[in-house]
């Protein structure tokens, strides 16, 4: 075993962001939005082996509420997409495909912990995204997975089938409106001890 502590502190920046199509407006909707478009953190602790072998899991660590309204008169053409990407701070020199250290407790020579470690699983009511249920992560800084494709197609609310994204509020049709996400992280033994950060970000575009 590499570590010289037994104890790892991982911390995730959930960031929900609204993407405009314009600086102003938007083109095909007349509004879309995330409810509620603030910030939230998780934090995940390691200070046992039992936890380092078997992970920790947060269930609902985000809930993301979807409000898209129509014009009026409605256009047909209003659809939209979500997705979930990655963020190390690259800028900070962080490798691509590591999280972003904030602090070490070690003085040995292990690993940074990889970004793949971390796991997600998006699901809601009516599965209405291709990949609900199933955890699934990311390697690289920017990496992302579309909660909601943009297939070109648009499939009205209502239908509790898979990729709805026309116009729909969670106040109206919660099960395709609103997803819970669930984060798991199993770090193993090779990582040095110490306080790492990533961030999730959330992505709800207007797909002309």
């Amino acid at each position: 075993m590499k570590n010289t502590n037994p104890y790892i502190r991982f911390i995730l920046t959930i960031l929900f962001a609204l993407t405009l199509q314009t600086g102003v407006s938007q083109i095909v909707c007349a509004d879309v939005e995330i409810v509620p478009n603030t910030g939230e953190q998780s934090d995940f602790v390691f200070d046992s082996f039992g936890k380092y072998i078997a992970g920790i899991t947060y269930h609902g660590a985000a809930k993301i509420r979807i409000k898209v309204d129509d014009q009026i008169p409605p256009n047909p053409n209003c659809k939209w997409m979500l997705t979930m990407s990655v963020e190390n701070n690259p800028s900070a020199g962080t490798a691509l495909d590591e999280w972003e250290e904030l602090a070490s407790y070690g003085t040995g020579s292990a690993d940074i912990p990889k970004i793949n470690i971390l796991e997600m699983r998006i699901k809601n009511g009516c599965a209405t995204s291709p990949v609900d249920g199933v955890f699934q992560n990311m390697n690289d800084n920017g990496d992302f997975i579309e909660i909601i494709e943009n297939t070109g197609i648009r499939v009205d609310a209502g239908s509790c089938i898979v990729n709805v994204n026309g116009p729909g509020s969670y106040l109206t049709n919660y099960e395709e409106f609103s997803f819970t996400v669930d984060f798991k992280i199993t770090p193993g033994f090779s990582s040095e001890p110490g306080i790492y950060q990533l961030q999730i970000k959330f992505d709800l575009v207007e797909v002309p």
